[in-house]
């Protein structure tokens, strides 16, 4: 009998800063449905645990929480869990085929996983479907939105007190990464979901920005540092020809949508592109920094590259296969659009037609005033997994869910590595992708999904991992790591009160209509920027103070815990 060893923990993990207390106070972050259905009890679980969102809080603080070790395999007797989540990633492994990683979990643990899957495009509205009937739920689900809607209709169960008692590893990671169980807490204090946590990425594959070396140096231009000298070095991508053919065919930057210039905004110290323009001030006030006269300057240097033929004209009409298209067709400069280890991937389909392109990834450029930022994404993904009113057995769950989402052994096995002997092995005491992984033919990302591994449920991303699917791509992994150093968070995920969400709502539905036209219209020209300030005007008649009230108690919230 293999005993489990809660001292085992996911070396990934980081210290946060913040610690303290939340207040009493109900969750909403999506659109109500209606819900009717009153908590029946989960057989074999205290009543206690069975309640809504007006529960009062757990009565063990986390500091004093101390869960009992457990032995594997976790059950002595069969038992089947029922786990509804979006199909996996890679369409020909369907999780209902007894993947390789789930076997080898199911006779570590003992529970045999029984799914009830569901295309990823309409897994959202299956289960809304499902959940709404409120009955025959499985044991486990990937809820479809916001957690909330369900703890007040009463379909899923509280799972502070269950982590409490039998989960030591979730109770390490809250205490190691306060930040990870503050994204998971609602404002009353409890945790009715477990997300998984993926900012191991952001140390490797960067939200960054990318540019063709390779043409500057066949132009004798050095990296632009600041904004000025981007802008200058676009206009010599667009005039000089870098890529050779006597056409005048160079895009000097393109981008999917508006949404990838915002992160050029970095340089005027907005934070656009991840915190949506909400952030606090040196003061801890919450800052809309849509209306901020900052922004003014920003939407001028946009609409600028916009006039003088730097900005994609297809920006906001293309999809994705055409963006693509033009960044390994030899006429793009610049990307705003991509992660960074999109660009040696490019750089490899261009190896034939094109063998001197070299995208690689580029710091942010300083601003007309020093700013020079980038923002980090959040530590959990905004996706939730929940125990339902339904389940049989609570406590065997949390424990399943403690080792194959929290335990190091169990992220290694269904979180990031796979199965030792085909997909890596330990070397130095530390997990290796094997070849198998590395030069698989789907590539490294596809490759774990048809072991059934890194997918749609609760995982702990681990930095290693990440660094050695792009092991093939060391010097790029250096050349973006050099942005890190400007890292500022995003605007921290937190859960929204009922009456939060309807007031925010109905605030920003109209203003972000607004506010998106405008923005566009602006960069392109079709209203002249001496229209801000009444443009800044009209978003506060439509009552934006209000919705900067409602992010200021979010966020004084978030910073008591």
């Amino acid at each position: 009998m293999k005993r489990l060893n809660v001292k085992r923990l996911a070396r990934d993990r980081q210290k946060g800063n913040m610690a303290g207390k939340t207040r009493y106070i109900c969750l909403l972050l999506g659109t109500m449905i209606a819900f009717s259905f009153i908590l029946t009890g989960c057989s074999g679980s205290p009543d206690k645990l069975n309640g809504n969102a007006n529960d009062t809080p757990s009565g063990i603080p986390l500091e004093e929480m101390v869960a009992e070790e457990y032995e594997l395999p976790i059950v002595k007797e069969p038992f089947v869990l029922t786990f509804a989540t979006a199909e996996n990633p890679h369409a020909s492994s369907s999780y209902t085929s007894n993947l390789p990683a789930w076997q080898e979990l199911e006779k570590r643990t003992g529970v045999t996983v029984k799914f009830e899957v569901a295309p990823s495009d309409q897994y959202n509205t299956t289960m809304q479907t499902r959940l709404a009937a409120g009955t025959d739920l499985p044991d486990l689900i990937r809820l479809p939105g916001d957690p909330i809607r369900y703890v007040n209709g009463g379909l899923i169960i509280p799972i502070d007190e269950l982590i409490g008692k039998y989960a030591p590893n979730i109770i390490s990671l809250f205490k190691e990464r306060p930040e990870v169980k503050k994204a998971m807490t609602a404002p009353n204090g409890r945790i009715y979901t477990l997300s998984a946590v993926v900012d191991a990425r952001s140390m490797v594959n960067l939200n960054g920005l990318g540019m063709r070396k390779d043409w500057l140096e066949t132009l004798g231009l050095e990296e632009p540092d600041t904004i000025e000298e981007w802008y200058n070095v676009l206009v010599a991508f667009k005039e000089q020809d870098p890529n050779d053919n006597s056409k005048k065919d160079e895009i000097p930057v393109i981008a999917i949508n508006t949404n990838g210039l915002y992160k050029l905004a970095w340089s005027y110290g907005l934070h656009l592109y991840l915190s949506e323009g909400w952030y606090p001030n040196e003061d801890g006030k919450i800052v809309y920094e849509w209306i901020e006269p900052r922004m003014k300057d920003w939407l001028q240097e946009m609409n600028k590259w916009y006039e003088t033929g730097l900005i994609d004209p297809d920006m906001n009409t293309q999809n994705r296969d055409k963006y693509t298209a033009k960044a390994i067709g030899d006429v793009a400069g610049a990307s705003v659009s991509d992660m960074t280890m999109q660009f040696p991937q490019w750089n490899e389909r261009m190896a034939k037609d094109y063998p001197h392109a070299r995208w690689e990834g580029i710091v942010p450029p300083e601003g007309p005033y020093g700013d020079r930022i980038m923002e980090r994404e959040q530590p959990t993904e905004n996706t939730h997994y929940a125990i339902t009113k339904d389940c049989k057995n609570p406590e065997v769950v949390i424990k399943w869910l403690d080792y194959m989402y929290a335990s190091r052994d169990g992220q290694i096995l269904m979180g990031n590595f796979g199965l030792e002997g085909l997909s890596y092995e330990m070397v130095d005491g530390e997990p290796r992708f094997t070849d198998f992984i590395l030069k698989h033919e789907l590539g490294s990302g596809l490759a774990q999904n048809v072991l059934g591994v890194n997918g749609n449920f609760p995982r702990i991303l681990m930095r290693e991992m990440i660094e050695q699917r792009f092991l093939q791509y060391e010097g790029e992994v250096a050349q973006s790591n050099k942005a890190t150093q400007y890292y500022v968070p995003s605007f921290p995920r937190v859960l929204a009160t009922k009456e939060e969400t309807d007031s925010f709502i109905r605030i920003m539905a109209d203003i972000d209509t607004y506010k998106d036209g405008m923005v566009i219209k602006f960069i392109q020209g079709k209203e002249s920027l001496d229209k801000f300030d009444q443009y800044v005007k009209s978003v506060k008649n439509m009552g934006i103070d209000e919705a900067i009230a409602i992010k200021q108690a979010q966020y004084d919230r978030y910073m008591r815990q």
